[in-house]
């Protein structure tokens, strides 16, 4: 019941992130562990006891790419994530490329963290110049055919086993020596668009109800066996006393 409990928070995240562009489900991770319990009613196949747990795992893939229509709007086809600086001065890696233009020109994620370029420093965009602003399949931005610096990636060989969750939807490495810099093969940029969340709200409702079920199942179950209990101790308390 306690992972019950856990897999329906899970589903509740989910739903709720539904809407960041870029964001990746968590999925869960069911097994059995024998060294978890004391509780001899718990067993695997081969008899032994053990818990039920619940690991928790992020979907990297790819999600469905929309139009948006904003020049400074950015989607990945591919695998690679975007570069950018927190406050405190690290990196993190995000997949959300709803970007707009600071005050000072810089381009910034939503919350207002520096999007990196490639040489890894903030991004400066020439608003003075009346052309528009293009962004190339490459991360090449160009302004008036202008070249105007370059969007900075870094891409991961199995970002499951490097990348953790961290603020505003964005990853942390555990290990910075694990991102490899710049787009991973096959990869493009594409302007004026959005990745879309992984998840599929659909399928997450269906999980929930088939979480509640579940735990209710169980609920019933532990009190049918708690009812069984109190009625074989009631009825030996009266043999006893007869």
């Amino acid at each position: 019941m306690r992972v019950g409990e856990d897999y329906q928070q899970l589903i509740s995240e989910n739903l709720s992130l539904q809407s960041i562009p870029g964001y990746k489900q968590t999925l869960p991770v069911f097994s059995t562990d024998p060294k978890a319990t004391t509780n001899t009613t718990q067993t695997t196949s081969s008899g032994n006891p053990a818990a039920v747990t619940m690991t928790r795992v992020i979907d990297f893939s790819q999600g469905a790419i929309q139009p948006s229509g904003d020049p400074y709007h950015v989607a990945i086809d591919g695998k690679a994530f975007f570069e950018v600086r927190e406050a405190d001065g690290s990196t993190t890696y995000t997949r959300n490329g709803s970007f707009s233009l600071s005050p000072k020109g810089n381009l910034q994620t939503v919350d207002g963290a520096t999007v990196l370029g490639k040489s890894g420093s903030a991004i400066t965009v020439d608003t003075t110049k009346a052309g528009p602003v293009e962004i190339g399949s490459d991360g090449s931005i160009s302004i008036d055919g202008t070249a105007s610096g370059s969007l900075g990636f870094a891409h991961f060989d199995n970002p499951s086993a490097s990348l953790q969750p961290g603020a505003y939807g964005r990853f942390v490495a555990n290990n910075s020596s694990d991102a490899k810099s710049g787009l991973a093969p096959n990869d493009r940029v594409m302007q004026g668009s959005l990745e879309e969340s992984n998840g599929n709200p659909v399928l997450q409702m269906a999980n929930m109800i088939q979480a509640v079920r579940l735990y209710e199942a169980n609920s019933k179950s532990m009190k049918a066996v708690d009812d069984t209990q109190n009625q074989l101790i009631t009825n030996l308390g009266a043999h006893a006393q007869a």
